[in-house]
């Protein structure tokens, strides 16, 4: 796997309130604005994205008026942690890895957007971390 492995990406909250979590990560410890309220992946979420410390911070906040796998992980577990993100060389194969080695993985979206094809590893299989897998084109924005 590490073979597969390009970087760490960022570290991502699930939160209420983006705009009031702004006021801590942002405007209190000195945060920059890197993305705000960006449509997710399944279209029931935004993500906000701040540079701190050296280190990408998302924040990931349900849209009013949806039911979603955040808004569950709200109602369950609160505001916290809610994943960490890898980039990797090829998406496919880390999952292929992953499954032989039998580690389990909960979600795949490798056709919605050929410039963000992710996967997500169970927290069950890594001592309750849900982990973020992403393969990008060469160049595009999301490959750093």
């Amino acid at each position: 796997m590490k073979e597969l492995l390009k970087r760490f990406d960022h570290v991502g909250l699930a939160v209420r309130d983006v705009d009031a979590s702004l006021k801590v990560y942002r405007d209190l410890l000195g945060g920059k604005l890197l993305v705000y309220k960006e449509i997710g992946t399944t279209s029931d979420y935004t993500f906000t994205q701040i540079s701190l410390g050296g280190q990408t911070i998302e924040m990931i906040e349900p849209i009013k008026g949806t039911e979603s796998f955040l808004t569950k992980f709200l109602e369950e577990r609160g505001e916290g942690l809610h994943h960490l993100t890898f980039q990797v060389k090829s998406i496919k194969e880390a999952i292929a890895y992953l499954k032989k080695n039998g580690i389990r993985i909960v979600d795949e979206f490798l056709e919605i957007d050929p410039l963000w094809q992710t996967a997500f590893i169970s927290p069950r299989s890594t001592s309750g971390v849900l982990i973020q897998l992403y393969e990008t084109v060469p160049g595009s924005k999301y490959d750093h």
